[in-house]
């Protein structure tokens, strides 16, 4: 098992990436959720971690973006253009200058970091006075849990222990110097134009070993729900979303 974001992309971030690239709008309804709630006035915002930079599609092209990875398959993968960046880094220590983010997002990668408390330090050095940081990860005990730490960690060479959000994460905010504004599971479906797709998807998605598309589509519709309509499939994902600021 390995146990940072780092080393395990190191290991997979090709198929985590072919995924994403075969599939770029099937997880539109997670990245929105995240970035429909940035404020108005929100000039600069930093991903952390950022994957390959996915959630800059979603964030409006005045918002100058960050993305702060240290993963360097997908950092090299990265935006670059006069309104994007990035920086491969780990998030417990970004090299840039305390008070210049607007806001931080935080989408569904923070489940492989042994220690969030420093993450949150750091998150709240890095936001301006009045700062937003919106967070968005797996719940701890959601179907999606299930999915990553019991199927996943059972049919991945290399294991799935995701720590995951719950009552904690709140607090260790709080204790970082952050309000909490809002902490709730919020839906978000990924949407695919056939079943066959979904399990494709999370086959190379979460680096699943041995099992067919067709076997991970029955895990998928065991464990997390997946439904047909209106000409599309769709994985009942959910996410658990808290919305901070940094006090003024």
């Amino acid at each position: 098992m390995l146990d940072s974001y780092a080393d395990i992309f190191a290991r997979r971030a090709d198929r985590y990436y072919r995924a994403m690239d075969m599939f770029p709008k099937a997880r539109d309804a997670e990245f929105a959720v995240v970035a429909d709630c940035l404020d108005a006035d929100c000039k600069v915002v930093y991903d952390m971690p950022s994957g390959s930079g996915w959630l800059r599609r979603y964030i409006a092209d005045d918002i100058r973006y960050v993305a702060v990875e240290p993963a360097e398959y997908f950092q090299q993968r990265c935006p670059s253009d006069e309104r994007s960046s990035s920086l491969l880094a780990q998030v417990e220590a970004v090299p840039a200058p305390a008070g210049t983010a607007c806001a931080i997002i935080s989408l569904a990668g923070l489940h492989h970091a042994p220690d969030l408390s420093v993450i949150f330090a750091e998150m709240h050095r890095l936001l301006k006075p009045g700062g937003q940081l919106v967070i968005a990860d797996v719940g701890a005990g959601s179907s999606a849990d299930r999915f990553l730490n019991v199927y996943v960690d059972a049919n991945n060479s290399m294991g799935h222990e995701g720590r995951f959000l719950d009552e904690e994460t709140a607090r260790l905010l709080v204790a970082a110097g952050f309000e909490v504004i809002e902490d709730r599971q919020a839906e978000t479906p990924w949407v695919f134009g056939d079943r066959i797709s979904a399990g494709a998807y999370c086959r190379d998605l979460f680096g699943i070993d041995g099992q067919s598309a067709e076997q991970v589509c029955d895990a998928l519709a065991d464990i997390v729900g997946l439904s047909e309509g209106d000409g599309s499939h769709v994985v009942q994902w959910s996410l658990r979303r808290i919305i901070c600021r940094k006090p003024g």
